[in-house]
């Protein structure tokens, strides 16, 4: 007698059973059996429509719209590495820079908070010595208003 070899231990047996573990179709041993469905219990949609109608017609799902990936990059990216945040003040002065640099360029907060993408209440408060800018909108501010607001500690 031929022994055939369990595909899930690995163990030689006799014969093997046909099961579904997580969609993969094994021939397993009767102990490894029972971590999976028997295949013939397992039905496709198809088998299941021609059963119940006189005149079976095959199933023919739609087909997917093929996707396109990007090429990948030949080129490596390279980045500024990250400077030191904690290295890095800014101006006591900002609240008076600020203000003044918007009003020389004629601008309203609200003009100067779109531009900032921030909301006007934040420059508001920032104009006013409240609220202290963070880096990124010190950055974004030394930019649009060209003046320097950022220093080394």
């Amino acid at each position: 007698m031929a022994s055939i070899e369990c595909e899930m231990c690995g163990k030689k047996t006799a014969k093997t059973t046909k099961i579904r573990v997580d969609g993969a179709i094994l021939n397993v041993c009767d102990d490894c059996a029972r971590f999976g469905k028997p295949v013939d219990a397992v039905r496709s949609f198809n088998s299941l429509s021609s059963e119940h109608s006189e005149n079976p017609k095959p199933v023919t799902m739609p087909e997917k719209p093929r996707t396109y990936s990007a090429p990948l990059r030949s080129k490596p990216v390279y980045r500024k590495p990250k400077e030191d945040l904690e290295a890095m003040d800014i101006d006591p002065d900002y609240a008076i820079i600020i203000k003044e640099a918007r009003e020389k360029l004629s601008w309203t907060q609200e003009e100067l908070a779109k531009k900032l993408q921030e909301r006007k209440n934040v420059l508001s408060s920032i104009e006013r010595g409240e609220l202290m800018p963070d880096i990124r909108i010190a950055r974004k501010m030394e930019k649009l208003l060209e003046v320097k607001l950022i220093q080394k500690a």
